[in-house]
């Protein structure tokens, strides 16, 4: 029986808030981007460097250790933030955070193929009425010369899709080090790139440590302790939210209003969120 939010489950209702706070800090990304007169990828990496120093005090020897899925976490980490904020730069804020949300796609059909895990009719049609909302952004960029942030922000889903599934294989790592390490490596990978490009004004470092440690850091470590308790193909449906809020964000703050198409598939999205959290209220047998 597929069971609605609000179940009587309490590790799992826990879990599921988790992933929905998550999915509103990561919302407030779009907003901050467009303040920052700043090239891409010195945002990753300031970012990513104010998040790592935000988990190291709560670091201990005995967390430390290496793995294959620990390099597949901290890759995959560092390309799909890196595409995502490029893609913001190339972009509107809501076909960037839109198109990312392709990434449950990519976790349903790996579930499905290499773990058979069964997709239950509710997710299946939250998916699918999501997936044409995407797919309304994607139809309505084509051909124009915002395309290249547009194929970025795919790439960005699909990244981070191998993020989300690679989290099953590393539960057994203590999740402060995981998060603190896949901000560390981000931020001395990127550093080499953005050597020239790392003068900041005082507003911008305010700016930039605020999305380290608010915006990014806490809320990959609330996803990844969610997921302990929620399976990754509900966690990826919950965290659709965030493409519903971050144009929101963007368009009431700094005035970039969405295209119509681009409102027209948040509300897809918002649709199939909808009837997969409240259809089993009134249906019992769903």
């Amino acid at each position: 029986m597929d069971k609605s939010f609000f179940s009587t489950n309490r590790d799992t209702d826990r879990g599921r808030w988790l992933i929905l706070l998550a999915a509103i800090l990561w919302s407030l990304a779009g907003v901050f981007i467009k303040f920052l007169d700043l090239h891409p990828l010195t945002i990753v990496f300031y970012r990513s460097l104010f998040a790592s120093l935000l988990f190291a005090p709560f670091l201990r020897l005995n967390q430390v250790h290496f793995s294959l899925a620990i390099l597949v976490s901290v890759l995959s980490y560092t390309a799909a933030i890196s595409a995502f904020v490029t893609a913001n730069k190339l972009t509107t804020a809501a076909n960037a955070i839109v198109l990312q949300y392709t990434a449950p796609v990519f976790v349903f059909l790996f579930t499905r193929l290499a773990w058979g895990e069964k997709i239950s009719r509710l997710n299946n049609f939250a998916l699918t009425v999501a997936m044409i909302g995407v797919a309304m952004i994607s139809l309505d960029s084509a051909g124009e010369p915002e395309m290249a942030g547009v194929v970025l922000a795919l790439l960005s889903g699909a990244l981070f899709a191998v993020y989300m599934i690679n989290l099953q294989r590393t539960k057994e790592v203590h999740l402060v080090y995981l998060t603190w390490l896949n901000n560390l490596v981000c931020a001395l990978l990127l550093l080499m790139v953005v050597t020239p490009r790392l003068a900041l004004s005082l507003d911008q470092t305010l700016i930039l440590a605020f999305m380290g440690v608010v915006q990014l850091g806490m809320p990959y470590f609330l996803f990844s302790k969610g997921l302990e308790t929620v399976s990754l193909q509900e966690a990826s449906l919950i965290a659709l939210i965030e493409p519903v809020l971050n144009p929101l964000w963007v368009a009431l703050v700094v005035g970039e209003i969405p295209s119509a198409a681009t409102l027209a598939g948040g509300a897809m999205i918002l649709l199939g969120l909808g009837a997969r959290y409240l259809w089993p209220m009134f249906d019992k047998s769903a």
